[in-house]
């Protein structure tokens, strides 16, 4: 028992994994016991993750583009939008994937350092999660297709939706006519971005407030006009 104990604890990525599974353990016991999701704790810090839809990429337009300040451009999602549709987030509940990529992470580490000496390497120890990390989101992605088409049967449908109809921001780029840009709305001290036009037709620049007005069918496209306020003077 003691020998297990010291391969948990030795060396350091052991102990930091190890560590890690252990928070995880135990937020799933609380979740068992009490039936408050993750999204209910308040862990005192904030996000600011721009995860957009993985089949519509982000149309933005930045203030400073070019001379005229207002060509609409097509921005690609990035490397951690990807990582997170790999992984399907969305599909399986985000705490489950999480745990599971934690896991072959664990897993990975334990037997990583049963087969290479790593305990001279000092703090220089930790970069071996890296590849370790790499690793185990394969595997993940192998867990968790099973998990989605479960998922998929029972009904599932993701995290819950935001309703951003009547809601304040701030434009990142200058609209005008039908073209589309991007506003920056806070949720929960959560700065999130959309997808934007203006309802009327009418010029919104970049730093104007503006309110969300309406939203087009698939909920890709927000409507937004210039918002009444002393913020606009």
């Amino acid at each position: 028992m003691t020998d297990i104990l010291h391969n948990l604890m030795h060396p350091l990525p052991n102990a930091v994994m190890t560590v890690i599974m252990g928070i995880l353990v135990i937020y799933w016991i609380f979740v068992t016991v009490s039936g408050i999701g993750f999204e209910d704790i308040d862990l005192g810090f904030d996000l600011d993750v721009d995860v957009p839809d993985a089949d519509v990429p982000e149309i933005s337009t930045e203030g400073d583009a070019d001379a005229d300040g207002d060509v609409a451009t097509e921005k690609e999602p990035g490397f951690f939008v990807k990582a997170l549709n790999f992984l399907n987030v969305g599909k399986v509940p985000f705490m489950l994937i999480i745990t599971t990529l934690k896991f072959f992470m664990w897993m990975g580490t334990l037997i990583t350092t049963s087969l290479i000496s790593v305990v001279s390497w000092g703090l220089w120890s930790l970069f071996i999660l890296i590849p370790i990390g790499i690793i185990a989101l394969f595997f993940t992605k192998l867990a968790t297709n099973p998990m989605a088409k479960f998922f998929k049967e029972i009904g599932y449908k993701g995290e819950e939706e935001i309703d951003f109809l009547g809601r304040s921001g701030k434009m990142l780029s200058n609209i005008k006519d039908k073209k589309i840009g991007s506003a920056e709305v806070v949720i929960d001290k959560n700065p999130m971005k959309l997808s934007v036009m203006s309802i009327d037709g009418s010029e919104l620049k970049y730093g104007d407030y503006i309110i969300i007005v309406d939203e087009s069918d698939d909920k890709k496209i927000y409507y937004v006009s210039k918002e009444i306020s002393i913020r606009n003077f």
